[in-house]
């Protein structure tokens, strides 16, 4: 027999743990990019994108406009005048034509633009926040669907076993071991048990189409169990709605900066032509002019501190974002570790109740007990298996809602 050496067994076991990682990642990745896949196909559905991209197309032409309109904002005028004057024997007309450019010359557009520019970034920002509710959204109504889908199926698994029973109930009844009335109150419970299944079947088969007039393209996602890569750093660094908040500080900044500005002189640039027929004047005549605009404001240094106030509204608010984005990680973390030690712990009472359930059963057949205590076992059993269910498809939640919003392949 062949014995390893110490370095072939150090290579064999590392060799194995990296399958292990491999195999954890891949569940990691097959339970995640299935759920992803399907919220981006809802993506192209609901039309977030294209929303967003006219959206975006409008700001940048309001960019271009007012890039032009720094060197180029022109204004032309027309005016045509009679005059009667005592000592001429006749009237005398005057046309005037007059073109003026306002020319941005110390750059107060340039202030405007990068505030449109801020939001732009916003624009894109609240679409993420957009994204974020949806992803929540469709994960917890595929959640809803595939949790329903298993505890309907382990409940029709467990009303045909009690089929199977019923016939040695009537068998019993036939061959005078059991009364004729026990076995009419459990044909009663085995038919109320098949509407109940009736109508879970009605309700899955509703969720599946409500969840198709998103993605119609792609299968619901199955959801697997997958380990928890997430931590509370990357989770706030990804996190659109603080972001949303720095740049709503830095727009209330860029306006102030704006108003301190507004002051600032407008270069004046005009020619203007004017036909005269005045007997008395020198006949038509050209002019060109170029002088200074200034526009004062009695109350800018009242909107200025209006704007600070806002401004610091805006910053103060982000610690409230960060406590409040804090508690969100800090409340999916303590679901997905309580229903993981609620799991193991159902399991474990669930292999118990179906042996109980069994033993309790062949003792209802030798009249051990009555039918209340097998009935009894019976809710037990399915109580505890819902429970299970239920358990097991939230743990799943917490741990794909944690690693996809730290990871933050949604916002893209």
């Amino acid at each position: 027999m062949y014995f390893p050496k110490d370095n072939e067994r150090i290579v064999m076991k590392s060799v194995l743990k990296t399958a292990f990682i491999l195999v954890g990642l891949h569940t990691v990745l097959s339970a995640q990019s299935t759920v992803i896949l399907f919220y981006k196909e809802a993506l192209k559905t609901l039309l977030y994108q294209n929303t967003y991209t006219l959206q975006q197309k409008s700001r940048a032409l309001s960019i271009e406009a007012k890039k032009k309109q720094r060197y180029l904002n022109l204004d032309a005028g027309m005016m045509y005048g009679t005059t009667d004057a005592k000592l001429l024997p006749h009237h005398f007309n005057t046309t005037d034509i007059s073109i003026t450019d306002t020319i941005d010359l110390f750059g107060k557009n340039v202030e405007e633009i990068h505030l449109i520019q801020l939001q732009m970034k916003e624009d894109r920002l609240l679409l993420q926040v957009q994204k974020e509710k949806l992803f929540l959204s469709l994960l917890n109504m595929i959640t809803d669907y595939r949790m329903s889908e298993e505890k309907w199926h382990r409940k029709k698994k467990f009303y045909k076993k009690q089929v199977q029973f019923l016939i040695q109930l009537k068998s019993a009844v036939h061959a005078g071991a059991i009364s004729k009335l026990e076995l009419t109150r459990f044909e009663n419970t085995m038919a109320l048990f098949k509407v109940q299944l009736d109508k879970e079947e009605q309700v899955v088969t509703m969720m599946k189409a409500q969840l198709k007039l998103y993605s119609p393209h792609y299968a619901v996602p199955r959801l697997s169990s997958a380990r928890l890569h997430s931590n509370l750093h990357r989770f706030l660094a990804r996190s659109p709605q603080l972001k949303l908040n720095d740049n709503r500080a830095k727009q209330a900044s860029q306006k102030i900066k704006q108003i301190e500005q507004s002051w600032m002189p407008d270069t004046v640039v005009g020619a203007n032509r004017q036909f005269n027929d005045d007997p008395t004047a020198n006949g038509d005549n050209y002019t060109l002019s170029m002088g200074l605009n200034m526009h004062f404001n009695g109350g800018m240094s009242h909107d200025i501190e209006r704007q600070k106030v806002d401004a610091l509204k805006i910053r103060s608010q982000k610690k409230a974002l960060e406590i409040k984005r804090k508690a969100q990680y800090i409340a999916w973390k303590s679901d997905y570790e309580t229903d993981r030690r609620s799991l193991d712990s159902l399991n474990k009472t669930l292999k118990k109740t179906e042996k109980t359930l069994q033993n309790v059963r062949t003792a209802y057949l030798q009249h051990y007990i009555d039918l209340n205590s097998y009935l009894q076992m019976m809710q037990e059993n399915l109580t505890i298996q819902d429970a299970k269910i239920t358990a097991k498809y939230n743990m799943i939640k917490s741990v794909i809602i944690l690693n996809t919003l730290s990871k933050g392949t949604i916002y893209e």
